[in-house]
């Protein structure tokens, strides 16, 4: 029996960063050098694994980890809470805005 996980389609696809605090989950927010906030994504999940290795550590009894998303479903969402999402690569560096804030 094979149990490969499915495949992201990554056109439609993102990875995000998730912090955990009990309960509560919510997407990694962060700004920028001219105080835009905004959402870190990747087009793959290697690429989002090794930006997380390299965030300074998370607070007390926070977990991260890293999920797939719809982009739709996430440009909305931020959007409505005022984020920007930028698609990054594995050193966080902005390739792409895909949703305006």
């Amino acid at each position: 029996m094979d149990l490969r996980q499915p495949a992201v389609d990554s056109k439609n696809y993102v990875w995000v960063i998730v912090e955990l605090r009990g309960t509560s989950e919510n997407f990694l927010g962060l700004e920028d050098r001219q105080g835009r906030t905004f959402v870190p994504v990747t087009a793959d999940k290697d690429a989002a694994l090794m930006l997380l290795g390299k965030l300074p550590a998370a607070g007390d009894g926070v977990q991260r980890q890293v999920e797939a998303i719809h982009r739709q479903r996430l440009g909305a969402i931020a959007t409505e809470q005022g984020f920007a999402v930028d698609l990054v690569d594995a050193q966080g560096r902005v390739l792409e805005r895909l949703a305006p804030a």
